[in-house]
Order: C-alpha cells, then sequence, then structure tokens
C-alpha cells in the first residue's frame, strides 16, 4: 500500500469507527491535513502538488457570491483529490484580477505581483522536492501571469502548468449556450454555479447584461461612456438563461480536462535546472589584480537583478505582442545579429521588424520566454549575459505548432539619468527540430551599416 492510500485508508477507519459508512478514500491528500513529518515523504521528486487558484473576492454580477471562483476552485479540487494522486496545497485567493475592481469588495493584485506569489509558493515547496506543480486555475486574467511564473520556473528545473479554462470549456460553451454573447457571471458561469452550490445562487436578481462592441473593450466600469466595458450589474452576457443541466456538462467537461492535465504531467519531462552563479567573494573591495584577471569588476546584485530582468520583460512584451516595449530594451543604436548574417539596428527597425511578426498568422499566440542567467560585468557601465531562448507555438503553412530554442548572449550598458541598463547587441543560436527549418529572418527593414 503506497503512502497516499494509507493516508485515505486512514480516513476510512475513523468513519467506520464513528459507525457510519465512508466515503471513498480520496487519492490524494491536502497539505493542510498532514504535519510537517507526514508531509515530508509525500514531498518528493515524484509527486505532482497542486496549487488551487479561485479569487477569494471578485464581483460575479448581482446574483452571485464574491467569492464564487474559489468556490468553484474548491469544488474542483475536491474532484481531483478523489481521482489523483497529488498534493494539494493551500489555495491562492488573491492574484491577478483587473477588470473587476471598480466593484466594492473585488480585490486584485498587480501583474507583477501575481506572478512573484506563484513563483515564491511553488519554490518554497519545491524546496522539499517536488519538481512538478499545476495551478487548477478558474479565470481567464490568471493566464498571464501564471505563464510568466511557468517561465521563471523553468530555470530552476520546475515544470508548472496551469488550468487554460477558456480552451478547456470553448466547445461545450458553444454547443450549450443559448447568450448572444459573454464572459463573466453570464450563462456559462452560472450554470457551473448552479450545479456545484445552487444555494449561492440568487436567480432573482440574475438579469442580462450584455453590451457589444464597441464598448467591450477594457476593464467593466459602472458608469455609462467611461472607458471600458459597460456593466452596470457587473455581468457580462445572459445569466437568466442558465440550467443546472447545462452546468453538469460544462463542470464534468473541465473535471476530465484537468484530470488528463494532471496525467500528462506526470510524465511531462522536467526542464533542465540553470547553473547556479558562482559564490561572491566574502571579502569587500576585490584586488586590481583579481579584477583584471577576470576581465572586470563584479556586478552588484542590484545589477545582476536588472540585467537578468531584461529577459524578464522580453518574454512579458512578446506575450503581450508589444514591440514597442521590446524596442526599449535597446539602446537607441542597438543592433540584433541573426544566424543568417542578417542585422537590424537601431530601435525604429527593432520596433517596425517585431510589429511585423505580430501581424503575421504564423506569429499569432506564440510565447518567446527568455532566460538570462549568467551575468559577468566586464566594466562599470558594461556587462555580459549569457542564457537560452525558446519560441513556442509557431505555425507552419499546415498551421502544425513547432517550438525552436537556442542560447542567447546580450551585451548590456548602463546609461541615463535612470542609470538603465539597455541592450547593445543580441546574438543567438538557434537548435531546431530535426525535422523543421530554421524559423524565417522576416526583416521588413534590414539594418546592417550601408543599407538603403
Amino acid at each position: 500500500m503506497n503512502r497516499f492510500a494509507i493516508a485515505g485508508a486512514v480516513a476510512v477507519s475513523l468513519a467506520a469507527a464513528a459507525g457510519r459508512p465512508g466515503p471513498p478514500p480520496p487519492r490524494g491528500v491536502r497539505l493542510i491535513d498532514l504535519s510537517w513529518v507526514q508531509a515530508e515523504p509525500l514531498l518528493d521528486v515524484s509527486a505532482i502538488v497542486v496549487f488551487p487558484l479561485g479569487a477569494g473576492a471578485i464581483e460575479h454580477g448581482q446574483h452571485l457570491k464574491l467569492n464564487a471562483d474559489q468556490r468553484l476552485a474548491n469544488y474542483l479540487t475536491s474532484r481531483v483529490l478523489l481521482a489523483a494522486q497529488v498534493v494539494v496545497a493551500p489555495a491562492l485567493t488573491y492574484h491577478f484580477y483587473p477588470a473587476f475592481v471598480e466593484y466594492p469588495g473585488s480585490t486584485s493584485l498587480s501583474l507583477a505581483t501575481a506572478r512573484s506569489l506563484t513563483v515564491e509558493a511553488v519554490r518554497s515547496i519545491a524546496r522539499s522536492g517536488p519538481r512538478r506543480f499545476y495551478v487548477l486555475n478558474t479565470s481567464l486574467s490568471t493566464v498571464q501571469p501564471l505563464q510568466q511564473a511557468a517561465d521563471a520556473l523553468v530555470a530552476d528545473g520546475v515544470l508548472l502548468q496551469f488550468t487554460d479554462i477558456d480552451a478547456k470549456l470553448a466547445a461545450a460553451a458553444r454547443r450549450l449556450q443559448q447568450q448572444p454573447g459573454g464572459t463573466h457571471a453570464d450563462e456559462i458561469e452560472t450554470s457551473m454555479m448552479l450545479y456545484i452550490d445552487a444555494a449561492s445562487v440568487d436567480m432573482t436578481k440574475a438579469v442580462r447584461d450584455y453590451n457589444p462592441p464597441p464598448s467591450t473593450t477594457g476593464p467593466f466600469t459602472r458608469r455609462r461612456g467611461a472607458p471600458g466595458t459597460y456593466s452596470p450589474t457587473g455581468a457580462f452576457g445572459d445569466p437568466t438563461l442558465a440550467t443546472p443541466e447545462k452546468g453538469r456538462e460544462l463542470v464534468e467537461t473541465l473535471v476530465a480536462g484537468i484530470l488528463d492535465d494532471l496525467q500528462r504531467l506526470r510524465t511531462a519531462p522536467l526542464p533542465a535546472a540553470m547553473p547556479a552563479l558562482a559564490p561572491r567573494p566574502q571579502s569587500g573591495a576585490r584586488s586590481s589584480a583579481a579584477e583584471s584577471e577576470s576581465g572586470g569588476p563584479d556586478c552588484s546584485p542590484g545589477d545582476e537583478r536588472a540585467i537578468r530582468n531584461i529577459g524578464v520583460a522580453f518574454t512579458t512584451h512578446w506575450a503581450n505582442n508589444d514591440a514597442e516595449g521590446i524596442a526599449r530594451l535597446w539602446m537607441k543604436d542597438g543592433d540584433i545579429r541573426h544566424p543568417d548574417g542578417t542585422i537590424e539596428r537601431g530601435v525604429q527597425i527593432i520596433r517596425e521588424n517585431r510589429a511585423q511578426l505580430f501581424m503575421q498568422r504564423a506569429y499569432q499566440g506564440t510565447k518567446h520566454p527568455v532566460t538570462l542567467y549568467d551575468v559577468r560585468c566586464v566594466g562599470r557601465d558594461v556587462a555580459i549575459a549569457d542564457g537560452k531562448w525558446e519560441l513556442r507555438g509557431l505555425a507552419d503553412a499546415r498551421g502544425a505548432q513547432t517550438t525552436y530554442a537556442g542560447l542567447v548572449t546580450i551585451v548590456a550598458r548602463r546609461s541615463g539619468p535612470e542609470s538603465r541598463w539597455s541592450i547593445e547587441a543580441w546574438r543567438y543560436t538557434i537548435n531546431p527540430p530535426p525535422s523543421a527549418p530554421p524559423p524565417p529572418t522576416v526583416l521588413k527593414k534590414p539594418g546592417w551599416p550601408g543599407y538603403d
């Protein structure tokens, strides 16, 4: 009998001792039900640790509770515990929900804080041994910081995956919904709540609240004519069409999708951890001889952090199709040399070329994480950083998606009144999959010297 089965058998034995039939023993366990001594043997490298993620307080119209997402996360977690050998960590109830903050009681963290919260929660448990983590996610806006957290954890050799609730429910929602459109506290979400927790739903207060384009961009607002999505009730869709029967099909589809995610995660290859930085000398100033031998002074911890964050910023801007944000990472005359020999030089050209890429179908929805893990200062205001990159989801002519990867080296320079580190030069290698050609270098206006 394995350690998960022992935990389940104890629960059944206690129920029998109380003179009542016990429920089927859960296959998973919750950390909150264990002492650290009991948790230790469960938290090994083979474990899958699940973090439920559901907002403890964001508006869900006038007919649903502020903690509707948390209720959904709790229900889904209970189903996972019955069906999968997982260790469930305490739930994350604060995260990134910027669209709803105008409505009283709604809470949200910044994007950076939500990402850091996820990363640090995972790292704290990964210290005990687990390398596979799953965030049981119940929202759309949280996908962005979760993806950023997953990218950051790759350097630790940790694999973090999460529920893409929109993708999981898309087919069932199209088949079942009668509303003309909606995304929040609507027919779909209300149906799910009617199925899992009908007592928390007040259908007498459910009203259709759907304002189609062009007013459906930006955060929700109760102020007519204000920027954003106008919604006097906080709903977006038609919850009056919700039924528990629709909810049953939606929820069961979601449960099946989550269990499939966990099964795939169990056998997914782990990323290789990045090499650790060499330890710093404990003494204060280095001798001039030592400095000369290494080629320059040590970077300060603040310098290293700022230079590494160039990779984080690049990853984020790419995910947002933000050509302007990417270009701002370079010095005015900074450049990119591609493996085929072409060069992009200057912020304007880099911005124009990224904007052109983002308009191409093949690049839509791609992810381009860059991790800089080895930083060396070669002068007071010049540093070299080595790392790795990936380009995920690039589609070929048949629509098949491919992941490319390689190494990257940047020369960074500090300048300006804010002493900001920017890219002076960017060089990279490509390791394409054996059966795939290298990704195209699409340059609207190559920037090598003398080019007109």
